[in-house]
């Protein structure tokens, strides 16, 4: 019990907070535009979309400036490499050997060694192994024993990189792709004017919606009472001995009036429905409640030309212009694919530097700096036909996309054409149902009066006002009716868009 009493006390809470939070808004039909185009969700994710657009657009934009990319690393080998060499060096001749007067001296030393068995014991003898060398009786010497084991470089190195590139032609790649990202942002922008434009149809729908029940709930409120007032004279006739008014006759008005009740009853529920659509259209909290200041409807007028409205619809729908500006991102993705047939020619340049903690060997001085730059070419002569398949894929979707084209041309053609014909209809039955009200409320009024006088039949006086009411119905049916087939054709044909430019 302690548990369901919190609860209920929260939900009162909650209530009383909603409802000192909620606003209640008086609007007009613009001022309901407005607001709807400042509120609604959907308009703010198409906004996000532009700027998706844009910031791909950007990234088409970078392929027209160079890049600079850094790289560095850090390692340590388990062990410092070494440099090992077994085997002999070839000389190029004993002349080498002799060149070098070192190694004169020792081959001198050696002849007296072999004479003598003293090292360097005679000087004749060496002059007589220098007369022997310059005469060149000594044998040529054609190689030299060699075994090295020498660390190239320390076990810690540090490399650090810049590299730039730099595209000098593509045969027409990149303005492919920049032109189409340029595209891709009007595709993006048709999508938001393709929202507002939704929007605008939403609300005016809605809008005409409330007000249609409204008046409904008024001319069904006026008829109940008016038929209230006919069951009471009903009863008191009867009751006073009236020749022409009988007990069924009392039924008969009291029945009406249940029925009008129950039809009332439901118009206030329908009323308060299109409000609640009305208020999710402007993007308003669901607490709100919303009140429109406008009592009846325009009057309708007959100002569009079809032939007009179709080639209108061909320059603002937004769904046709993102078809046309689809077919000119298929030119583009055209020059992209015909590029692979040109070579592409760039710029590549970098700078290194190389740490290590050995100072010798590899990583010496001499190569701890150093640069390059360079012009690359690539060009791919054979591909198996895929360049080829490509660009015939190009035209292909760019052909369907023509085909499409007239497929929509004729929608909206005929979307235009069916919404002006109900348009052109209900403006018919405006004018026909406006004398048939002025009829209906004369011939009520009528009956009334003679009713009143014990001149006319129960029946016929209750069918009067019911006949009035139903016709009354009709009429405004007929006001709502022209001016939702006229937001629907600006709906199809764009005009929201001029709105927006007229902002």
């Amino acid at each position: 019990m302690k548990k369901r009493s919190i609860l209920q006390i929260s939900l009162v809470v909650s209530l009383v907070t909603t409802s000192l939070i909620a606003k209640n808004h008086i609007i007009s039909l613009d001022e309901a535009i407005d607001i709807a185009l400042h509120n609604n969700a959907k308009l703010k994710v198409s906004q996000t979309s532009i700027l998706i657009a844009d910031t791909m657009y950007n990234q088409a934009m970078s392929a027209n400036y160079p890049t600079f990319d850094v790289d560095v690393s850090a390692m340590r080998l388990d062990e410092a490499p070494t440099f090992e060499m077994r085997g002999n060096a070839k000389l190029d001749g004993h002349s080498q050997l002799l060149s070098n007067a070192s190694s004169m001296d020792a081959l001198a030393n050696t002849n007296t060694f072999l004479s003598t068995g003293v090292p360097g014991s005679s000087t004749a003898n060496v002059n007589a192994a220098n007369v022997m060398i310059a005469s060149g009786q000594v044998p040529s010497i054609a190689s030299m024993p060699i075994n090295l084991d020498v660390e190239v470089m320390g076990r810690n190195t540090i490399i650090s990189k810049i590299n730039m590139k730099y595209p000098l032609y593509t045969g027409g790649k990149i303005s492919a792709i920049i032109k189409q990202a340029g595209l891709g942002k009007k595709i993006a922008q048709e999508g938001k004017r393709r929202t507002n434009n939704e929007v605008v149809f939403d609300v005016k729908r809605y809008y005409y919606g409330v007000l249609l029940t409204k008046q409904l709930n008024k001319l069904s409120s006026d008829t109940l009472e008016r038929m209230g007032f006919l069951r009471d004279l009903t009863s008191r006739l009867y009751q006073g001995g009236s020749m022409n008014v009988k007990k069924t006759d009392y039924l008969r008005s009291k029945l009406s009036v249940n029925v009008l009740e129950s039809l009332h009853e439901d118009l206030i529920q329908k009323e308060l429905m299109a409000k609640a659509a009305l208020i999710f259209a402007m993007g308003l909290p669901w607490s709100d409640t919303v009140e429109i200041n406008q009592v009846e409807f325009k009057k309708p007028v007959m100002d569009e030309n079809l032939e007009a409205l179709i080639q209108n619809a061909y320059k603002f729908n937004p769904d046709y212009a993102t078809l046309k500006i689809a077919i000119d991102i298929h030119d583009a993705k055209i020059d992209e694919a015909q590029s692979d047939y040109l070579p592409s020619i760039g710029i590549m340049a970098s700078a290194q530097h190389m740490y290590n903690d050995y100072e010798y060997g590899f990583v010496n001085k001499t190569n701890k700096n150093s640069w390059t730059l360079g012009v690359g070419v690539q060009w791919s002569l054979f591909n198996g036909m895929r360049t080829t398949n490509k660009v015939e894929q190009s035209r292909l979707e760019k052909l369907k996309l023509k085909q499409q084209e007239i497929v929509l041309q004729d929608g909206l053609a005929l979307g235009i054409k069916h919404s002006f014909l109900k348009m052109k209809s209900s403006y018919k039955q405006y004018n026909i149902l406006l004398e048939a009200s002025q009829t209906a409320e004369e011939n009520r009024d009528l009956n009334t009066r003679a009713y009143q006088e014990d001149m006319v039949e129960t029946k016929d006086v209750i069918e009067s006002q019911l006949f009035e009411s139903f016709t009354f119905a009709a009429f405004y049916r007929s006001l709502h009716e022209h001016a939702i087939s006229r937001a629907n054709t600006d709906f199809i044909v764009g005009k929201a868009l001029e709105r927006e430019l007229i902002q």
